[in-house]
């Protein structure tokens, strides 16, 4: 599709939303909005797992609509044959996805506020989970932004929650709208096995870019057309590390992992995206090493659990630690979800009062701003709690 084609085609569905809004809106889709001084001064993250990014200076968003937010632009992943991917059909604007054939949205689950202070030590971070419809597949996205940097980072854990084993592909991608210009040429940096949109062919001269940056190994990289992007991921297929780099074109560009899951697996998939105006791309620092998650230092306060437990209400408490900023977290007993109380420090009431004499299995999972989820069992079994002397028994 042409430039000339698709400003036509945004038109029409200007006109149809128009139109459509005198029987009754469609509802936008929910995002969260981290906004900070920038570069970046918007980072706009869809409960759909979507994205859109505003950089300081420019008059137009950098991600196609580039009137709108969410954009063309987020996470995708084939499970058992089908494609699940953001609810582009319910965006603003005029997504232009209409060569992903047919794909199915992913279910939301949640999303978190906007958490952190925008440091390194503390980056701004929003935590989405979504679902891949009924297949077992979870998808749990953490973004973060460091204020003065060119670049966000994203972490996706792909979760096999069902009872068969899944593989496919997991992609990262989006339709650039390079300095407010809906065209642009290509690049690949080779040390970083990662391809791009920029203002000149090949970089050179380095100038404006936009670039998906993995961090997790195993990655496959395209820059094409947006269709020819939008057409690969439709196939299923990982993408074939080519680049149209000397082609002034209408362009996207993404990077794609593979994965086989057995059930009760999961496995991480980073990288950054970066919208630099000189064409270099920060190398992202090392995640900082896990502290264990029980114990005198670690991440959970819990009841010890070496005797029976006679006394069945008690708290679990979540403890942030130094250099691992914690931005959600769950608690399951017996596989059942347990309200998490926010406040200060993260924690949750675990109450097996009426509850049978028996074995409790309690799992708590924490998810970090770098993207990790961290996760923690601890097997109780409760008795009868003992009578204080001089105090009669029942009758």
């Amino acid at each position: 599709m042409t430039r000339s084609a698709r400003s036509a085609f945004a038109a029409l569905v200007v006109l149809v939303g128009l139109t459509a809004s005198a029987a009754g809106a469609r509802a936008a889709v929910p995002t969260q909005d981290i906004s900070s001084a920038g570069p970046l001064t918007h980072v706009w993250v869809g409960n759909d797992l979507s994205c859109q990014v505003a950089r300081a200076g420019d008059a137009h968003y950098s991600l196609y609509p580039f009137g709108s937010f969410p954009a063309s632009c987020g996470t995708l992943v084939s499970v058992g044959g089908t494609l699940f991917a953001p609810d582009f059909v319910h965006h603003d604007g005029a997504p232009s996805v209409e060569f992903l054939g047919a794909y199915a949205p992913f279910t939301a689950v949640s999303q978190s506020s906007v958490g952190g202070t925008g440091t390194s030590a503390d980056p701004l971070a929003v935590a989405t989970i979504a679902d891949a419809g009924t297949t077992g597949a979870r998808i749990t996205e953490v973004d973060t932004y460091v204020v003065g940097q060119d670049a966000y980072r994203t972490d996706v854990t792909l979760e096999n929650r069902g009872g068969a084993p899944l593989s496919g592909t997991l992609y990262r991608a989006g339709d650039c709208s390079l300095q407010e210009s809906d065209g642009g040429f290509g690049f690949v940096d080779a040390a970083a096995s990662a391809a791009g949109c920029a203002l000149n062919a090949n970089n050179t001269p380095a100038a404006r870019i936009e670039q998906w940056v993995p961090i997790t190994p195993g990655a496959a990289y395209m820059q094409a057309g947006f269709s020819d992007v939008w057409g690969h991921i439709a196939t299923h297929r990982p993408f074939p590390n080519t680049c149209r780099c000397t082609e002034n074109i209408d362009n996207g560009a993404g990077l794609s992992w593979s994965y086989q899951l057995a059930p009760g697996a999961r496995a991480t998939f980073s990288h950054v995206t970066n919208f630099s105006p000189t064409g270099v791309a920060a190398a992202p620092a090392p995640p900082v090493r896990a502290p264990p998650m029980f114990g005198a230092n670690g991440i959970v306060q819990a009841p010890s659990n070496r005797h029976c437990l006679s006394r069945r209400n008690f708290r679990i408490r979540i403890r942030q630690r130094a250099g691992l900023q914690i931005i959600a977290a769950t608690v399951l007993v017996n596989a059942r979800r347990v309200r998490v109380v926010r406040g200060r420090r993260l924690g949750a009431p675990v109450d097996l009062r009426g509850l049978p004499k028996g074995r409790y299995t309690v799992e708590i999972r924490v998810f970090t701003a770098d993207g990790r989820l961290l996760t923690g069992k601890r097997r109780y079994r409760t008795c009868t709690p003992k009578r204080r002397p001089g105090r009669p028994g029942p009758l």
